[in-house]
């Protein structure tokens, strides 16, 4: 049900307007039209900030969100083409109802986090961490929260998982978008930020452990090609910076 498009029936009996990522959206209400695929669907909720369907009845839009909440089961649609992440679904439907309780599952996750670096005996090295869920080598990141921008769920991120206090870097901002779920689309966004007068504390409940590596070491410490894009970019990056 996830990512798929369907046709809904917009009721008219009212609208919302809530503020979310920047952007102000209408919300509509509406149910499902396509009995074979969204199985008579009630609960759908439309997010427009074009105005696109001001005027019209009949749409087809894409369930970005299936939200449960108190044994009912909203879906969060949106025309084709639309990126609707967790954090802002939550902040544009705050005044429509509490989503705080609810169980959202979303089409496209976003999280932020930074690429550390420190220089070591005429070296750069990466720190390296180590998920416990995931058992995969990587860099600090982890998901946004409601009213908090990129750069603040980075350095919060960073924060809980090392415990380091980082200031990132102007300049650098890289995107790395996986589908780990099949139609699940994930999307990280990384910053750079030198190791500050800190000592490495990790959140023992989400990493196991972690690493200083050089480049070479660290390309063959990634599993994922993702990952060792993240790190040749930040490489080059910093490359006519540090020397």
């Amino acid at each position: 049900m996830l990512g798929n498009i369907i046709n809904v029936q917009i009721n008219r009996g009212g609208s919302y307007t809530g503020h979310g990522g920047g952007r102000d959206y209408t919300v509509y209400t509406g149910v499902s039209r396509d009995e074979g695929k969204a199985g008579g669907l009630h609960n759908i909720l439309i997010f427009d900030d074009s105005g696109v369907f001001a005027r019209q009845r009949g749409i087809r839009v894409r369930v970005m969100a299936i939200a449960e909440l108190d044994s009912r089961v909203y879906y969060i649609c949106a025309a084709d083409g639309t990126m609707l992440f967790a954090p802002v679904i939550r902040e544009v439907l705050e005044g429509y109802f509490d989503l705080g309780a609810a169980h959202l599952t979303c089409l496209y996750e976003k999280s932020c986090g930074a690429v550390i670096f420190r220089r070591h005996s005429g070296n750069v090295e990466y720190l390296l961490v180590k998920n416990k869920k995931g058992n995969n080598w990587g860099f600090p990141k982890g998901h946004m929260e409601v009213y908090e921008n990129e750069r603040q769920t980075a350095t919060r991120e960073v924060r809980e998982e090392t415990g380091l206090n980082v200031k990132l870097l102007d300049g650098f901002r890289t995107i790395s978008e996986y589908h780990p779920k099949g139609r699940i689309v994930k999307q990280v966004i990384f910053f750079v930020a030198e190791m500050p007068d800190e000592d490495v504390v990790i959140q023992p409940s989400e990493i196991e452990r972690f690493i200083w590596a050089d480049y070479s070491l660290a390309i063959k410490t990634f599993k994922f090609s993702n990952d060792k894009k993240v790190l040749t970019q930040a490489k080059s990056w910093l490359a006519d910076r540090l020397y």
